[in-house]
């Protein structure tokens, strides 16, 4: 069975899928959205809401490499492996150290970051306005804490690069920070208050709304798991489902984690790993707060959402499809109460989802090797939120005949070989 009417193929209803399918549509383009699953119910809905433009140093870089042993050593840390997938994890490990102890490399990072998330502060501004989603976003910043002077300290290679590119932020001392947060322990003593930082209070309606505006604007949403892809050439001419074809102008990867399975079917390498996050969201008692908390050591997010208070975060990394370590969910609340005493009631629900993460820490953002009409869009590790819209964009414009910035030539698909 087969589809007639060409369309550009978007793969992948998170939220960088979405967010593609609507920068396309609004450039003219017919767009079907195609997932397995429902729109947002992936890696989507469950992140920790925060628009994080100050997000300009690459996490693989020599100090985090540093980190890891201490880290690893703490079980309440904010990074554990997944002990059965060590073996399927090594190869990514070792790549992950070189692109970590190359300085070509970490440029790499800075400079393409810096050109992301200037495109992303812009991008989801003309979104909110575009989708309607005022109401889902809200511009009160978020807040860093530090419970030690060294850690503060520690940070200071980030926010020296953040004030070269512009980012505003303010340190606070430990009172201060409680007066932005009340409720925060008092074993704070330092914050860094980004101002101008947005968020989200209900991230998986900010899909459903992307995908209700894209279908009431004649975006076609399929219901679908991709087998294959039928080309002519160096072109793709329709993408294979298990019971249809579906006829392809052109086709655009952004399923996350499983980007990787579908670039194997095209001649190219994603290695991308499920760096694994949790969430637990618990009943907003006693929370005095409104923007996002992150306590730095602790490596989580701690904010309030339309239906409760979210605590999410911290990283495991594992081989795809392994069972949930819902320990790793428990830490988070065993951390809330010590940042926040008293704070947070009854838990409503906890989550696990697979940040989709190549091993330098860059995304893939482009057209896709020796393709030419196959456009990629994943590997977004913690900031699929923050860069989706710029995603879309870049992607759109470069499917319209534009050059991408050369410092995004760092994002190339493939560049894994």
């Amino acid at each position: 069975m087969s589809e007639q009417a060409e369309s550009v193929i978007v793969i992948g209803a998170g939220i960088v899928g979405t967010a593609t399918a609507r920068a396309l549509q609004r450039e003219g383009h017919s767009v079907t959205l195609v997932d397995s699953g429902e729109p947002g119910r992936a890696t989507s809905f469950g992140n920790a809401g925060f628009i994080a433009i100050d997000h300009v140093l690459p996490l693989a870089r020599p100090s985090t490499l540093r980190r890891v042993p201490s880290m690893l050593a703490d079980r309440t840390g904010p990074l554990t492996l997944h002990r059965a997938s060590l073996p399927s994890l090594l190869p990514w490990m070792a790549r992950f150290a070189r692109a970590a102890y190359s300085p070509a490399e970490v440029q790499k990072g800075i400079d393409s970051f810096t050109v992301l998330m200037a495109e992303a502060n812009l991008a989801w501004q003309a979104e909110i306005q575009a989708s309607g989603l005022g109401e889902l976003f809200r511009t009160l910043g978020a807040l860093y804490v530090y419970e030690s002077e060294a850690a503060f300290a520690a940070g200071e290679e980030e926010r020296s690069l953040q004030r070269a590119k512009g980012t505003e932020f303010e340190i606070l001392d430990g009172d201060a920070a409680r007066a932005l947060a009340p409720g925060l322990a008092s074993r704070f003593v330092r914050g860094v208050h980004y101002s101008q930082g947005m968020h989200t209070i209900d991230p998986y309606r900010v899909v459903t709304t992307l995908v209700e505006r894209f279908a009431a604007d004649g975006g076609t949403v399929l219901r679908g798991r991709v087998r294959g892809f039928v080309r002519a050439g160096d072109r793709v001419t329709a993408v294979r489902l298990t019971d249809r074809d579906l006829s392809a102008s052109a086709v655009v990867i952004a399923a996350g984690r499983a980007s990787g399975d579908l670039t194997r079917l095209l001649g190219f390498n994603a290695p991308l790993v499920a760096e694994r996050g949790y969430h637990v969201m618990l009943a907003p008692d006693n929370v005095r707060f409104a923007l996002p908390v992150s306590p730095a050591e602790r490596g989580f997010f701690i904010t309030p959402m339309a239906e409760g208070l979210r605590l999410a975060g911290t990283v495991e990394l594992a081989a795809p499809h392994q069972p949930p370590s819902w320990h790793r969910a428990d830490i988070l609340v065993q951390h809330l109460r010590e940042v926040f005493p008293g704070v947070g009631g009854a838990e409503l629900s906890r989550w696990i989802g697979e940040r989709p993460t190549l091993p330098d820490f860059r995304p893939a953002v482009g057209r896709a090797p020796r393709l030419t009409n196959v456009y990629c869009g994943y590997g977004h590790q913690h900031v699929g939120l923050t860069l989706a819209t710029a995603t879309g964009r870049l992607i759109a414009r470069q499917m319209a005949g534009e050059p991408l910035p050369a410092a995004l030539a760092a994002c190339e698909p493939g560049r894994f070989g």
